[in-house]
């Protein structure tokens, strides 16, 4: 529920196509990406790690991950989704 909770408000975000979870995978699909690598690099700016590819974010954040730690993680796909 955190992950759902965490990465909707990137529905109705320019370029995003769909937001889904099942289980513990995030999703959020967008339209396209053009550059991979300077997304990635958003990423870890924002002190993540998110790999995406294709047109897809996709997180599968560890069983163990603390609230506070899938919160940062949400809020920083949120954020450069945001700028994307």
């Amino acid at each position: 529920r955190a992950l759902e909770h965490g990465l909707a408000p990137c529905r109705g975000l320019p370029g995003v196509v769909d937001v889904r979870v099942l289980g513990a995978i995030g999703v959020v699909e967008m339209e396209r990406i053009d550059e991979l690598g300077a997304l990635r690099a958003r990423f870890v700016e924002q002190g993540v790690f998110v790999r995406p590819f294709g047109n897809v974010i996709y997180l599968t954040p560890a069983f163990t991950i603390s609230p506070d730690e899938l919160a940062t993680l949400t809020q920083a796909v949120v954020a450069v989704v945001g700028e994307y």
